[in-house]
């Protein structure tokens, strides 16, 4: 069933909307062609820099014991390691193996592939200029579902002061 097309405009929550349904496919396909789940290409992309499960939580947004079990599947298939926080042994620290890193390089080339032949009509300015509008978008997004900047948490891979 096709959605019917209108003549008005569309509102950037719309074309957000239509992104995210877009991006949970791509992920999807890309995920499959690479021999993952979109969780563990998220996990993947997520510790490209080792990070505390914790911080993987917040970036993942997902319950730390969730993560805690990606993280134990995926290093029973080679894909990451953990380690202990070198400021606090309490803290897990997951890494990517070569394997891992392989993995996650392959997934976003994939995701890459999707887009390559739209960008490619796209002058340097436009590529430049989308990245930072993605980005703005992205980082409102964040803030806002933060209750307030004192919590503690820093971005992904930031340690906590």
């Amino acid at each position: 069933m096709a959605i019917e097309q209108t003549d008005e405009p569309v509102s950037v929550p719309q074309a957000l909307g239509r992104l995210r349904v877009a991006l949970d496919d791509a992920y999807t396909r890309a995920s499959r062609e690479v021999g993952l789940t979109p969780q563990q290409a998220e996990l993947l992309c997520a510790a490209r820099s080792s990070a505390a499960v914790g911080d993987l939580a917040a970036a993942l947004r997902c319950d730390r014991s969730n993560v805690t079990r990606l993280v134990d599947r995926a290093a029973k298939h080679g894909f990451v390691r953990r380690r202990e926080g070198e400021d606090d042994g309490r803290v897990t620290i997951v890494e990517l193996t070569p394997k891992g890193r392989r993995l996650a390089k392959r997934f976003i080339e994939r995701l890459e592939a999707g887009t390559r032949s739209v960008r490619a009509a796209w002058t340097d300015e436009r590529q430049r200029t989308a990245g930072e509008i993605l980005t703005e978008i992205a980082d409102a997004l964040d803030s806002a579902r933060r209750p307030s900047r004192r919590s503690g948490r820093t971005n992904l891979g930031n340690r906590r002061t």
